[in-house]
C-alpha cells in the first residue's frame, strides 16, 4: 500500500493528550516526591520516563515531548543534589539529563512510528475489505444479469 498521508491521525484527540501529559507529570512528580526520603538521589528519572513512554504510546510524540520539557526542570530542581535549587550542575547531572532526553526521546519517536504503522495496517485492512465487498457485490450483479437475460437466439436457422 502506498504511504498513507493521514497516518498522523492515529490519535483522534491529541489535545486531550497534552492535558494528560501534564496530569501524568504531576502524578510522576508526586510519586517520586513521596519516595524522596527513601531513595534520595537514586532513580531521579524513573517515574518520569514511565510517564513519558505511556503518554507517547497513547497520544504521540507531541504530548510526550511536553512531558520531557516539564519534567527536566522538576528533576533537576527537586531530585538532583543539591535539592531545592538550580545550581551549577556537574558532568554527572548533565550526562544524566542528556541520557534521559535522548533515551526517552528516541522511545517517543519509535512509539510514534509504531502507532503510525499500526494505523496504516488498519487502513490497509479496511480498504481491502471494502474492495472485496465491492467486488462480491459487482460479481453478484453480473450473475443476476446473466441469470435474468433471455437465452441467446439460435443463429443456425
Amino acid at each position: 500500500m502506498k504511504h498513507n498521508l493521514n497516518a498522523h491521525r492515529w490519535c483522534p484527540n491529541k489535545s486531550f493528550g497534552y492535558l494528560n501529559a501534564c496530569i501524568g507529570v504531576f502524578f510522576a512528580f508526586c510519586v517520586r516526591f513521596a519516595l524522596q526520603p527513601q531513595i534520595e538521589s537514586a532513580l531521579p528519572l524513573f517515574f518520569f520516563q514511565i510517564n513519558t513512554i505511556v503518554i507517547a504510546f497513547f497520544f504521540g510524540t507531541g504530548p510526550a515531548l511536553l512531558t520531557l520539557a516539564i519534567s527536566i526542570p522538576l528533576i533537576s530542581y527537586f531530585f538532583m543534589a543539591p535539592y531545592g535549587e538550580f545550581s551549577v550542575v556537574d558532568a554527572r547531572d548533565i550526562t544524566t539529563l542528556i541520557v534521559y532526553v535522548t533515551y526517552t526521546g528516541l522511545i517517543c519517536f519509535l512509539m510514534e512510528w509504531l502507532r503510525r504503522e499500526q494505523y496504516n495496517a488498519k487502513m490497509a485492512v479496511f480498504v481491502s475489505d471494502t474492495r472485496f465487498k465491492l467486488m462480491v457485490e459487482g460479481d453478484n450483479k453480473i450473475r443476476e444479469l446473466i441469470k435474468n437475460s433471455p437465452p441467446p437466439a439460435n443463429l443456425a436457422n
